[in-house]
């Protein structure tokens, strides 16, 4: 059988698991205020338990309303819960899932906008991410005991609701990991100072859990084996917690790494390298034995290298998240060998984006994510329309595709000969950004979506082609020079953020500069760096990225940690003469020589959609992604999926759509 490591059954404890993979915590934004589920999330949860995830793991819950970090995070808190967290697990039991509840504290890294306390510590130190300017209140006595009492009351609550497993989250920097770490605590009582104290708290939670629980219920632990960070916990150390776990009788170790110091751990994305973890975590196998099972999280999503991990280091368990969130049916789609049709996770982290903003954690892969109540690739067309798509990257191919599997006649025009857009440039930075492209081909051809390629489409060309619908997803082009163009001396090569990316990689100069801060310009600084190539980035604003939100902050703080980047903030390109950029910062002028330069930026691409608008043709105009404003991924896949429905509706009555 393919993917035998993978697919086979085991058990947790006493848990009977259909395979070996188990859909990880995110949180997603989709919460009640109160921390109750929803129909939302229900929905969510069991599109996945649909797909074959053996095992759902919310997302991080917490069990004391000081302890929370998003207003809309899961709670275990209150007897409120119980009911909708009652028909989420009859939920993902009818289509043969087991839920897990992984109970959680913030401690100094939950946010005082989302429960309005000042944050609790096992010492008075800061997070320097997570409200920074809020220094918590280290812990009596007193509030360990109510605390611990708080994990106990909430495993009683999911027993009560039918939970099938409680997971204690002691990774990413949390209250149970605070504790363990020599960074964060710095107490002088038994709960500080060597090992065996600052492991106490989290032993006593365990058994706290399994004095309510039984001895034959599965108990799993989350841990940071490495937190990255200096005087933080390593990887040597984890290994003796874990085998004080295991002789406490812990069920699963699921091991992850980092804490929001070092975010870019915890977020991996498609430039870091499958299996992020798997070296940590085969020194909690070695630590544990055959005592414990253990799974390993962090960029596992490739089926193949999953499977190959697993018989290589002994891991019994893979636990996946964003895998999930971007495909449901990524198991039964293993069990009907049909790998290859998998939707890929890119590892834009746009979820993590959506959910930092406290929005619902929706997927630039797929559209569907958290809308399965709302939106469906199953409704048919009453009567099917003729449908132009102008555009072949990913706005355009996601509006065909939706739009085809409603059974309208579509035909998809590219200019260029290649499918792809913006992402065929970019997947030179980011491989894993060219796995959606390839996917979303295999679509047209699925579907049997008709592709034209090398064809520039006018208004003239839609004219004579009549159709009933007109998509415009044009997309955008690189940036242009802002700096006075009078003088026409320059002698080093000139390139924007695309031609930059198709340039070979051996003609490269030693020094670069780029001319724009954004997120598309700083990806680039990154690809300059892994050719080995030094950077300068001029950007007129304080920070870079600023338009890829959280992710962007992630690629600044690499971009920072970098000694190859230099970043120029605040700081303007006034004139491009020989190899030489004459910069201003804040009034002071100043000069750059650098052997090329790359202009960042992009501009819409949206004459064509104003053209059709400015007509009289017959047909309905719906401009899409990038050709409205240059934007992202995650609003290319969003607009395609609400044109697709708008076209729907235009074959209802009136009194329907209203």
């Amino acid at each position: 059988m393919a993917f035998e490591n993978l697919l086979r059954p085991g058990y947790i404890n006493r848990m009977y698991m259909r395979n070996r993979l188990i859909m990880g915590p995110m949180e997603k934004s989709l919460a009640n205020l109160d921390g109750s589920l929803n129909q939302r999330y229900i929905a969510y949860a069991r599109r996945r338990a649909e797909g074959g995830a053996a095992l759902i793991q919310l997302e991080s819950t917490y069990v004391s309303p000081e302890g929370r970090g998003n207003p809309y995070q899961v709670g275990c808190h209150g007897d409120h819960v119980i009911p909708a967290l009652t028909e989420m697990a009859d939920e993902l039991h009818r289509h043969g899932a087991k839920l897990a509840m992984e109970l959680h504290h913030g401690g100094r890294q939950a946010s005082v906008t989302a429960h309005h306390r000042r944050p609790i510590a096992p010492s008075a130190i800061g997070s320097t991410f997570m409200d920074p300017g809020s220094l918590p209140r280290e812990m009596t006595l007193a509030d360990i005991r109510r605390v611990i009492d708080d994990f106990r009351r909430a495993a009683e609550r999911c027993l009560t609701a039918g939970v099938d497993m409680i997971h204690l989250h002691g990774a990413h920097g949390y209250l149970l990991g605070q504790f363990l770490s020599p960074r964060s605590n710095q107490r002088t009582d038994r709960y500080g100072g060597p090992l065996e104290n600052r492991a106490r708290f989290a032993l006593e939670v365990l058994a706290a859990v399994r004095e309510v629980v039984g001895d034959q219920y599965p108990i799993g632990y989350r841990i940071s084996a490495s937190e990255y960070v200096e005087g933080g916990l390593e990887a040597e150390e984890s290994g003796l917690f874990a085998a004080r776990l295991a002789d406490a009788g812990i069920d699963l170790m699921d091991v992850s790494g980092g804490t929001y110091e070092s975010m870019s751990k915890i977020f991996q994305g498609p430039e870091a390298p499958k299996g992020g973890f798997v070296a940590e975590a085969a020194l909690i196998r070695e630590a544990v034995g055959d005592r414990v099972p253990v799974s390993v999280a962090q960029r596992m999503n490739d089926p193949v290298f999953a499977d190959q991990v697993m018989e290589q280091e002994g891991f019994e368990y893979v636990t996946l998240a964003r895998a999930f969130h971007a495909d449901p049916d990524f198991v039964q789609k293993l069990i009907e060998d049909r790998a290859a049709e998998i939707l890929p996770c890119i590892g834009c982290n746009t979820c993590v984006n959506l959910t930092v903003a406290r929005t619902p954690a929706g997927c630039s892969a797929n559209p569907l994510s958290v809308h399965e109540v709302s939106r469906s690739t199953s409704t048919k067309a009453v009567a099917p329309l003729r449908v132009m798509v102008v555009g072949g990257g990913v706005a355009g191919m996601h509006a065909a595709r939706f739009l085809g599997l409603a059974g309208h006649d579509v035909t998809l025009y590219e200019r260029e000969g290649r499918l792809g857009g913006q992402l065929h440039y970019l997947r030179r930075a980011l491989a894993d950004y060219g796995t959606l492209v390839d996917w979303l081909e295999l679509e047209m051809v699925k579907i049997g979506v008709a592709v034209e390629l090398g064809r520039t489409v006018e208004v003239e060309d839609v004219s004579a082609a009549d159709p009933d619908v007109v998509i415009v997803a044009t997309g955008a082009r690189g940036g242009y020079l802002w700096a006075d163009g009078s003088d026409h001396t320059i002698e080093m090569p000139l390139f924007d953020i695309f031609s930059a990316l198709e340039r070979p990689t051996d003609q490269w100069e030693e020094t670069v500069a780029i001319l724009g801060g954004d997120h598309a310009a700083c990806v680039v600084a990154l690809y300059l760096r892994r050719l080995g190539v030094g950077v300068h980035i001029v950007a007129s604003g304080p920070s870079l990225a600023a338009d890829g939100e959280f992710n962007g902050l992630l690629v600044e703080m690499e971009l920072d940690a970098d000694p190859g980047v230099h970043v120029h903030r605040e700081t303007t390109a006034e004139l491009l003469t020989g190899n030489r950029v004459a910069m201003q910062t804040l009034g002071n002028r100043s000069w750059l020589e650098v052997g090329a330069v790359v202009i960042g930026g992009r501009v819409s691409r949206n004459r064509l959609a104003d053209e059709l608008l400015r007509s009289d043709l017959r047909a309905a105009i719906h401009p899409i992604g990038d050709a409205v404003r240059a934007r992202d991924l995650y609003t290319a896949g969003q607009e395609a999926a609400e044109v697709a429905e708008k076209v729907n509706l235009m074959l209802l009555p009136t009194s329907v759509r209203e």
